[in-house]
């Protein structure tokens, strides 16, 4: 991308936020600063910022830059309504109320397949389905390598889980139900949660009502976008004890790749 068109960006993202605020300066989701670019840039050899397949080039400062600039409302076709931090906030930790998932930290060959699959209705979302597809190709790689580097403190879980609800996630996680047949979550996710880059996300730190309603479109059909159909298949053997049991284990497990603490 020319600095000439990095520039009309720039300014594009700065009338969309405010105008105090230069495209340097990083927000999370209460408006307060976090991590200096610098900061972000010597994190680029980080495993989860691999691209992977379609992506050609590894990741540099420059994509990091536009980065910054799609999820603050910069895209080429954006605006304030095309704004990432909106609902995932400047550090991608969400907005709390775990209805918008946890992205700081989150491998970038993954977010990247997400929303080509928003963009092409593999993955239908009513919402990410139309900012996907105004975003370029290189504007999606982007903004997930940025994500992929950023960090955010996790918050409390929401809500209470008993202590058999919790033993029961975590068996589920560990080895599975061999009665039900289900794997276990470690096989794919690791042994703490914290993905297998560039294509198994995390699930340690995510929030567990998200997690849960992800494993419910993947029990009902709605979302069949991995390969193999591995976790529709899984999700299927699911009660909605089981889903909400791992996703409130995954929920109170420490992610330390993705957190400043």
């Amino acid at each position: 991308m020319t600095s000439a068109n990095l520039n009309l960006l720039r300014i594009a993202a700065m009338g969309t936020i405010a105008a105090a605020v230069s495209v340097p300066i990083i927000l999370n989701a209460q408006g307060t600063l976090t991590s200096e670019p610098r900061e972000l840039e010597a994190r680029l050899d980080d495993d989860r910022v691999l691209f992977a397949a379609t992506v050609d080039e590894a990741p540099d400062d420059d994509l990091l830059e536009l980065g910054r600039l799609v999820a603050m409302g910069g895209a080429e076709n954006g605006g304030s309504g095309m704004a990432c931090i909106t609902c995932h906030g400047g550090q991608g930790a969400g907005d709390g109320s775990g209805a918008f998932p946890r992205l700081t930290g989150q491998a970038a060959w993954y977010t990247y397949k997400q929303l080509n699959d928003y963009a092409s209705g593999a993955r239908p979302n009513e919402v990410m389905t139309g900012i996907a597809q105004r975003l370029t190709e290189h504007e999606r790689e982007a903004v997930a390598a940025y994500y992929a580097v950023v960090r955010a403190p996790i918050p409390k879980p929401l809500g209470a889980a008993d202590q058999a609800e919790l033993q029961w996630g975590g068996q589920l996680a560990a080895v599975g139900s061999a009665e039900k047949g289900i794997p276990a979550c470690v096989n794919c996710h690791g042994p703490q949660g914290t993905g297998n880059p560039p294509s198994v996300p995390y699930l340690a730190g995510q929030y567990a009502n998200y997690m849960v309603y992800q494993l419910e479109l993947w029990r009902e059909g709605v979302r069949d976008n991995d390969a193999l159909n591995v976790m529709s298949s899984i999700a299927r053997k699911m009660s909605r004890e089981d889903m909400e049991a791992v996703s409130e284990f995954y929920n109170r497990v420490h992610n330390p790749l993705t957190t400043e603490d």
